[in-house]
């Protein structure tokens, strides 16, 4: 199982924000700040031990059930979420209820296979069973809902095409929620595989709050992250759209994706409730990089 105990590291704050359709919202910035941090080297019957698996139909609690003697196979092979079992920071509210504070994500992994996989930042629960369309949702988003129209969702390069846009699994009355960076590997060829996508590529999403910026990075494995970022992107996260708390991970078309395709995920949050002393480290790493990837929307390829 995971090595999980309590840590706390002090880094340099620039608080992370990433709204989907907002205007830009006042981050408050601090000179230091308590994080957590998440790695996960690979998905096993053991590291998944703290996970949760979640489709349309049914949750696990722990999604280590997916790898037992008596394990539903068709559940692998359907649409749905890794997570966290707990959640993570976005935001907090001010004297007068708008949000004040915001958290920062950075996240890093490795993806290989030719399946799409989307990082993605929920609400503080999980979509209703059995909604309307599916965790894909049946709403259209258009990327001049967001912050800033006028900034390209999608971008493209031989190794994968990226989108990033909103959740579309909460049913009709919350059609648009959240965030979601989808990485489909390209026919580029890449370290430890052939042509189709079938080789690796290692994804870095980097969140400027100050700016309200989001920047992901893509490359093939074993190389550095390039100087350039794949896609800038102008977003918050935080207000009516997210909850203060939320639940983060993967999803993909077949969760076996995931299971099989993910290595070496790394995650560090900020912590806005300091009042407990340290932050919270889990798994084996202690830096990450956080991607954010969603279902279904905006798409970039990289």
């Amino acid at each position: 199982m995971p090595r999980s105990d309590r840590m706390t590291r002090l880094v340099p704050l620039q608080l992370l924000v990433v709204v989907v359709g907002a205007a830009a919202i006042t981050v408050a910035t601090a000179s230091a700040a308590h994080v957590d941090s998440f790695s996960y080297p690979t998905f096993d019957a053991t590291t998944t031990q703290d996970l949760v698996a979640a489709t349309n139909t049914s949750i696990l609690t722990s999604a280590s059930l997916l790898f037992g003697h008596d394990a539903d196979f068709n559940f692998n092979r359907t649409e749905g979420f890794i997570l966290l079992s707990r959640t993570v920071d976005v935001w907090r509210a001010g004297p007068g209820g708008g949000p004040a504070r915001e958290a920062s994500f950075n996240t890093s992994f490795a993806l290989s296979g030719a399946a799409p996989v989307a990082y993605v930042v929920l609400r503080d629960s999980y979509p209703p069973l059995h909604g309307t369309g599916g965790l894909r949702g049946f709403a259209n988003y258009s990327a001049s809902d967001a912050e800033d129209g006028a900034t390209p969702r999608n971008a493209s390069s031989g190794l994968a095409s990226v989108e990033v846009g909103p959740v579309r699994s909460y049913g009709p009355d919350d059609p648009a929620v959240g965030l979601n960076v989808t990485v489909t590997p390209t026919g580029g060829t890449a370290p430890g595989g052939g042509g189709g996508g079938g080789g690796a590529r290692a994804v870095w999403i980097e969140y400027d709050a100050a700016k309200h910026r989001l920047s992901v990075y893509v490359a093939a494995a074993g190389e550095p992250r390039p100087a350039a970022a794949l896609l800038d992107a102008r977003l918050g996260l935080a207000g009516r759209r997210t909850t203060e708390t939320a639940m983060v991970g993967f999803f993909a078309s077949a969760i076996q994706d995931v299971l099989v395709g993910v290595r070496d995920w790394n995650l560090t949050v900020d912590r806005l409730d300091t009042s407990e002393g340290g932050g919270r480290k889990e798994g084996a790493a202690c830096w990450v990089f956080v991607l954010l990837a969603v279902l279904g929307s905006v798409a970039a390829t990289a």
